[in-house]
């Protein structure tokens, strides 16, 4: 296959009715809609596998039951005028949604790319029907430790044609970490630039959205050192930081111990709602628009061990002319920093980077759509990713 010149049929895996919030929508739109854009045929495919049950948050509750995820998928697709077919697998309920299993295997059959994109979706033996198979990882350094002793998860990656991560400089000379005999396929996340026009205006502050922790401990020993895969421990690092700049500092954190939000507040962050910034594409969206830029920390297992990955979520306020502040986690390898993006290392450099920023707001905001426009569009990225499974 010419990949770079045909139209081809694409199916993209991932999750969205079971996990229908607008930042992981969007990080999965943004796949569809641009390879749409290219002029591709694209279905969309979920599975729920024997363990994710949909998450439901209008009652906060995860159940067997898809219709809020399914609705919201709809309602999704048609919002953003994106005309495409998609299929979702119940395993739990053993149903197919969307389409029935017959039309799901005539479209995997005729796929010339499966594109399993974060690895959450189970494989099937239907998926070989596929020309190609490609498993992005999108939380590289876990996934590289983790594969040191899960032997299952190891063998799920093998399973694929091709494996693709975030981590864009694993298998450098920049990055210690192990590749587990993989030819890593570097990428990061697209962006499909006509959903997310610059904005101009903002409300003054720099603002994040995420989640404090996750529900369980993912620590990993390397090197002789201990890494958590959580952003709390570095946040606790950057308390003093409002005290150091004229522009106000917020987040949106689910999960955030009441204690420890008190700890902030006391030190002059503020706080938004994570859930009402997120509960659909348009919240999220319009979260990220309304702010000055971003800032933000990274889990202490990328910062700890760079491997060139930037969040998905930083990429929309790029794009949005967001300026972005963020920690370290080698993505300067690839990424041009000081105008519209800046790295930090210490509270001493954050600082510098927001006091940079109100020297020239309009010229750091221009350049964080520059460097949107140059390394995140999604006709670039998708087609530069394409391109490297020939």
């Amino acid at each position: 296959m010419t990949f770079m010149s045909d139209k081809l049929r694409i199916i993209v895996a991932g999750y969205i009715v079971g996990y229908p919030l607008g930042g992981m929508t969007w990080h999965h739109l943004n796949y569809l809609a641009g390879l749409h854009a290219l002029g591709h045929e694209v279905t969309f495919y979920e599975d729920s596998g024997q363990w994710l049950q949909p998450y439901n948050p209008a009652n906060n509750t995860c159940s067997d039951d898809p219709s809020y995820g399914i609705s919201y998928l709809n309602e999704t697709l048609q919002s953003i005028r994106l005309p495409l077919r998609w299929c979702y697998r119940s395993e739990l309920l053993n149903q197919y949604f969307g389409m029935t299993r017959d039309e799901w295997l005539t479209a995997v059959s005729g796929a010339d790319l499966l594109l399993c994109v974060s690895g959450v979706t189970p494989w099937r033996a239907e998926f070989r029907l596929a020309k190609k198979t490609c498993v992005i990882d999108t939380d590289p350094v876990f996934t590289q430790l983790r594969m040191r002793h899960d032997e299952a998860f190891l063998d799920y990656y093998r399973l694929f044609d091709h494996v693709a991560t975030f981590g864009k400089i694993i298998g450098t000379p920049d990055c210690p970490l192990p590749t587990a005999g993989f030819d890593w396929i570097g990428t990061n996340q697209p962006i499909a630039l006509d959903h997310w026009p610059a904005a101009p205006g903002h409300n003054g502050a720099f603002s994040t959205i995420g989640k404090w922790e996750h529900s369980a401990d993912r620590t990993f020993e390397f090197a002789g050192k201990s890494f958590a895969s959580s952003k709390g421990v570095e946040w606790m690092k950057l308390l003093d930081l409002p005290r150091r700049t004229d522009w106000r500092m917020e987040m949106a954190m689910a999960s955030l111990p009441d204690a420890v939000q008190r700890q902030f507040t006391d030190n002059g962050w503020g706080f938004t709602d994570a859930t009402s910034a997120s509960i659909s594409t348009d919240a999220y969206r319009n979260f990220i628009r309304a702010h000055a830029g971003e800032f933000t920390v990274a889990k202490q297992i990328y910062a700890g061990l760079p491997s060139g990955w930037f969040s998905d979520r930083s990429a929309c306020f790029l794009a949005s002319g967001k300026p972005v502040i963020t920690q370290s986690s080698g993505f300067e390898k690839w990424l041009p920093t000081g105008d519209g993006l800046f790295s930090f290392s210490s509270i001493d450099d954050a600082a510098l980077a927001l006091a940079s920023i109100t020297k020239d707001y309009a010229r750091h905001s221009a350049a964080a759509r520059s460097v949107a426009e140059q390394y995140f569009d999604a006709r670039i990225v998708l087609s530069e990713l394409i391109d490297r499974m020939r």
